[in-house]
């Protein structure tokens, strides 16, 4: 009897990890099939626009640059204006679509959004992108960190999508269609030892994502959920210029490579990791215990710590 158990047990754990990670790669060749019968434009799909935020740099920019070579126009925001511009004026040069740019610091908290609504609610925002993020740099401890980054790490990586869905939801649904694309991070599957704010900011947006897409779907808005592990930017850019150890920097996708990818699935999958590889990562994560998991997460990031600190001492010296 208990052996029967067991097994049932076990064919029921196995059954909730394919799910898990096969849902996404079975249901990208459904829609990818589809789509060659049905093919659409993103624009006439879901509408002119696309806005981006963090736009300047990274994984932002390469959402943009993607977006504009499906013939979307763009909206770019972030807080650099000099970078924005340099920004859509590549864009318009490559790809020969329009532009905008809005210059917003989101750590500024709540005054910058009556002027992001005036700007974007006129436009037929078809999709979003809430790329917009910080870290407190390298892993540190909580108390290592400053009060500013904390708040930083709360305030944009939390609220700036909060905020950005509650003003451009409401004309989505009017318009029964639209894309809203917020990503996360592999750091949101669990909690993450030395990077635990970041992780529990990253695990608020898939909540809130996987929440989103159910309060949505009746309207014909979709909302996906990019949980991307390691690409090369700004953020991660510590683990190539800081820390000794190289065998880090083979998990560092570069950010084409990624949008090869996350840009492929626009509109065909609710959840991806952003690249086959990650997804693979995500795939082991899940087969461990959360408490192994963390543990697992931990030591990486202790280790990543103490060598950027290692580092640091040397240069000082």
């Amino acid at each position: 009897m208990f052996c029967s158990l067991f097994a049932c047990l076990g064919l029921y754990a196995g059954a909730i990890w394919l799910y898990e990670n096969l849902r996404t790669p079975v249901l990208l060749l459904l829609k990818s099939l589809k789509q060659l019968v049905f093919r659409q434009k993103l624009s006439q799909r879901y509408g002119k626009w696309a806005v981006i935020t963090g736009a300047s740099d990274g994984i932002g920019k390469g959402y943009a640059h993607y977006l504009a070579r499906q013939g979307m126009s763009i909206v770019l925001v972030a807080r650099n204006e000099a970078k924005l511009a340099k920004v859509a004026a590549e864009i318009s040069a490559k790809h020969g679509v329009e532009t905008k740019i809005v210059v917003a610091d989101f750590s500024k908290g709540p005054e910058i959004y009556p002027h992001l609504e005036k700007t974007l609610v006129p436009l037929d925002i078809g999709i979003l992108v809430n790329n917009v993020g910080v870290t407190q740099g390298t892993p540190m401890y909580v108390e290592e960190a400053s009060q500013k980054a904390l708040w930083d790490m709360i305030n944009v990586n939390v609220a700036a999508t909060t905020l950005l869905c509650n003003i451009l939801v409401p004309w989505m649904k009017d318009r029964q269609r639209g894309l809203i694309v917020n990503v996360s991070s592999i750091a949101s599957v669990n909690p993450s030892p030395c990077m635990a704010t970041y992780g529990a900011s990253k695990a608020y947006i898939t909540s809130f994502s996987v929440a989103l897409q159910e309060e949505l779907r009746p309207f014909g808005v979709e909302v996906q959920t990019v949980r991307p592990s390691f690409v090369h930017t700004n953020m991660t850019d510590f683990m190539v210029k800081d820390v000794k150890d190289t065998r880090y920097r083979k998990y560092l996708i570069h950010v084409d490579n990624f949008m090869e990818y996350a840009g492929y699935t626009l509109g065909k999958v609710d959840f991806t990791t952003g690249h086959w590889s990650h997804g693979l990562q995500f795939a082991v994560l899940y087969l461990l215990p959360e408490f192994l998991r963390v543990f697992i997460i931990g030591q990486i990031n202790k280790k990543l710590r103490k060598e950027f600190h290692v580092q640091n001492q040397m240069k000082v010296r």
